[in-house]
């Protein structure tokens, strides 16, 4: 995003915090809400164009979400997505994602006030790495079928075995990942997950499995490195033979022997 759409996103957040700080118990109400307003977005661009334009006045933005969703969904809903219309976004696109990071963060606030936020974070990196590893699944999940056929599928694969948020942000990840694949967007929800525990995410990938005591040191390092608390999420490749690989956000670090034989053949070429 560019500084004008991420200001106008920190204002978004803080509405949202504020929301669900205030109502905690119905966070989870808040955050379907605002994920299907994202779903008619995403689907109707003269729409998302009206609502993200600077030059349409703030009053009229505000008419037209509420005789769209009024009744449909939760008066809070429209009041976010309506101050969100309201701000200045350099695309359309920013302003729908903003609307989409309220959405998972309420529905995150909903899991922490139930104690289970650091089982939903875990749930969506394992069902993400599940897709990238079922090639006729990501196939199916990436395919022009419908949305709902795609919602349907994960909710039945995941089932009574994952906590309720984990299903409402996976579903709608599968139905609406707005151009990325279904698992890059479950990556998205849960670096937002990790920045409701004030916390980034790392994202290990190793050899071998790591025990408990080597995790910790791990972690531990990183955050020292980084300066702020580290989530890690841990990925077992035996293709990387030996080493680690870190990525917190956009930056890589690798150390691995895979990819260290990769960069002597790439000199050997050239």
């Amino acid at each position: 995003m560019l500084q004008s759409s991420r200001m106008s996103l920190q204002q978004v957040r803080e509405q949202v915090d504020a929301q669900v700080s205030a109502s905690a118990e119905t966070a989870g109400r808040l955050g379907s809400d605002l994920l299907s307003i994202v779903s008619v977005l995403a689907g109707d661009v003269s729409l998302r164009k009206a609502l993200a334009d600077a030059a349409n006045d703030a009053g009229a933005k505000r008419a037209l979400v509420e005789g769209l969703f009024a009744g449909r969904v939760d008066d809070r809903a429209i009041a976010v997505t309506a101050a969100a219309a309201g701000q200045r976004w350099a695309r359309p696109q920013d302003f729908v994602s903003a609307v989409e990071i309220a959405g998972v963060t309420a529905v995150a606030a909903a899991a922490q006030a139930a104690s289970r936020l650091g089982r939903v974070e875990e749930e969506l990196f394992r069902f993400a790495r599940t897709i990238e590893a079922e090639h006729e699944l990501a196939l199916a999940l990436g395919s022009p079928a419908p949305a709902e056929d795609k919602r349907t599928l994960v909710a039945d694969l995941l089932g009574a075995k994952a906590a309720e948020e984990t299903v409402v942000l996976a579903t709608q990840a599968a139905g609406q990942p707005r151009g990325l694949r279904v698992s890059e967007a479950l990556d998205r929800y849960g670096e937002v997950l990790a920045a409701r525990q004030n916390r980034s995410v790392a994202e290990v990938v190793v050899a071998r499995p790591l025990t408990s005591a080597q995790q910790d040191r791990l972690a531990s390092a990183l955050s020292r490195t980084y300066g702020r608390e580290l989530q890690l999420n841990l990925v077992v490749d035996p293709e990387v033979v030996g080493g680690v690989r870190v990525q917190v956000g956009d930056e890589v670090v690798s150390g691995t022997i895979a990819d260290r034989l990769s960069d002597v053949r790439r000199r050997l070429a050239g």
